[in-house]
């Protein structure tokens, strides 16, 4: 696996070759197949990238070897490369989002439009916010990565905004 990223996105590129099993009644159109697996991984996460695919672009299926039949299942192992867009923030990284809710003692933040963030409200250190910008669904803030949760394929943020160069997008 290669891989190319700034270590200040969350995002980044990576080419793999991944190992996909089709199962007999697809073998007809073997392409479909490998792209039919590869659409079942986006936005879950995955604990082997420990990363969220977000794209999936430039598959090639390897066609050097035969098709590798599994021993115990009936299924054909085919391996295919892909470049892969990846969502993979880190603890202390400040991530830009829009407030989707305000609770009594939290506040919800999506980030690129699709994931998930929820701040405490002992996270929030309200001074940074005024009269002009206040912590209300639809301000756009920064806010720094506290936890990466992940559990069955799915992903969360924890977020704090009471550090430095977090609050509101002015």
């Amino acid at each position: 696996m290669t891989s190319s990223s700034s270590s200040s996105s969350p995002l980044s590129y990576m080419t793999c070759r991944i190992k996909v099993n089709i199962p007999p009644w697809q073998l007809a159109n073997i392409p479909v197949a490998v792209h039919t697996h590869l659409h079942t991984l986006l936005f879950r996460y995955s604990d082997g990238l420990d990363a969220v695919i977000i794209n999936i672009t430039d598959v090639a299926i390897e066609q050097h070897k035969p098709p590798h039949i599994a021993t115990f299942a009936p299924t054909v192992h085919v391996y295919a490369q892909a470049k892969l867009l990846l969502f993979q923030p880190n603890r202390g990284q400040i991530l830009h989002g829009v407030v989707t809710k305000v609770g009594h003692d939290y506040c919800a933040i999506k980030t690129l439009g699709v994931f998930n963030a929820t701040v405490s409200r002992k996270d929030v250190d309200t001074s940074k916010f005024s009269e002009q910008n206040q912590l209300v669904p639809g301000t756009e803030v920064r806010f720094a990565v506290k936890d990466v949760n992940h559990e069955g394929g799915f992903f969360s943020l924890t977020g704090a905004l009471n550090q430095e160069n977090t609050g509101p997008v002015v």
